[in-house]
Formats: C-alpha cells, structure tokens, sequence
C-alpha cells in the first residue's frame, strides 16, 4: 500500500522532483553498497593482521634457535615484512572517510580517493606482499639442507601462491574497486 503510494506521489511530481528522488534513492543504495564492502575490508585486514601478529614471535623463536644462516636470514626477512605489513595495515584505516562529518559531495571524493588508494595498494601487491614474504620463504627453506626435489617442491608451492595471490588481487580490483569507483565518479558527475 504505501509503496503504490510513493509511487503515485513521484509519478505526479514535477521532473526535478522525480530527479532529486532518484539521487537520493542512489545515494542510499551507494552508501549501503560501501558499508558492505568496507566490512569486507576491515575482515581482510583484521585477518592479515592476526596471521602477521601471531608469525612474529614464530619466526623471532625461529631466527634464534636455527642454526642455519641462509634459514636465519629468511626468518628474519619474514618477521619484518609482518611488521611492515601490520603497519601499512593500521596506517590505511586512518585514511577511510566518515560519512557523519563531511558534505555528501566531500565523502564521495574522499571514498573516491580511499577506494582509489586501495586499488592502487591490490596493483602493486607483488612489490609489498608477494617479493619480500616469499623471498623470506625461499630463502628459509634453503638454509635447509633439504634433498633437491624436496627444496623445488617447497619453493614451486610458494611461487605457486604467489601467482594465485597476484591474480586474485588483479580480479578484485577488476571486479570489487573498478566498478565502485565508477559508480562514485557517475554520481559526482550528476550532483556538478
């Protein structure tokens, strides 16, 4: 019943009416739509975080009692790159906006921007997560004195994860941040 008539009431109403009408109902879909997928975000942070902070102390234990100096050094490489990562971390939430104290308009260039920093952040994951952390890795199994084909299985698995770490950051950047910066950029259009 009241949906009939809300309808009825847009229908009767003069264009710009039925266009402020339509801005709203997008920025409310806009506004539901990034609180879902900063959820999401936060989920993915709060878990990289917990594997960097629980590695840390592993890895510290690992770096003393392993006697093996290419092991020592990986371990090492490991436990820095976890508190690069839990800092990189921490400092991109700082940077998410809030909607309650800005002009819609200043949100969205701010969610613009923060969304944009993000994306930037998946295309450039080789360089931050995947080089150093299997570096740390490789570098950790040949100290090693593994049998060949034991030390090229280990290594092949942490190229292989990284390859599947790259392209699954390359299609969330396709499929989740594209997308929504699109949508943020139509929208900014419409209010100008």
């Amino acid at each position: 019943m009241i949906e009939q008539e809300l309808k009825n009431i847009w229908k009767s109403s003069s264009k710009d009416e039925q266009i402020k009408f339509e801005k709203s109902k997008l920025l409310l879909e806009l506004q539901s739509n990034l609180d879902r997928f900063y959820k999401s975000l936060k989920f993915r942070d709060l878990r990289e975080q917990i594997v960097a902070f629980l590695m840390i102390p592993l890895f510290s234990i690992v770096t003393y009692k392993i006697p093996f100096l290419l092991s020592k050094a990986g371990a090492i490489i490991i436990t820095v790159w976890c508190i690069y990562l839990i800092i990189k971390l921490q400092r991109l939430k700082k940077s998410k906006p809030a909607p309650a104290t800005e002009s819609f308009k200043s949100y969205l260039q701010k969610t613009k921007n923060y969304l944009t920093v993000q994306k930037n952040l998946l295309d450039s994951v080789f360089y931050w997560y995947i080089l150093p952390s299997s570096s740390g890795v490789i570098l950790f199994f040949i100290g090693f004195d593994l049998e060949k084909w034991k030390l090229v299985l280990f290594i092949s698995m942490t190229v292989g994860l990284g390859i599947i770490i790259f392209f699954l950051n390359k299609q969330a950047v396709k499929n989740e941040f594209l997308p929504r910066l699109k949508k943020i950029d139509e929208i900014i259009k419409s209010m100008n």
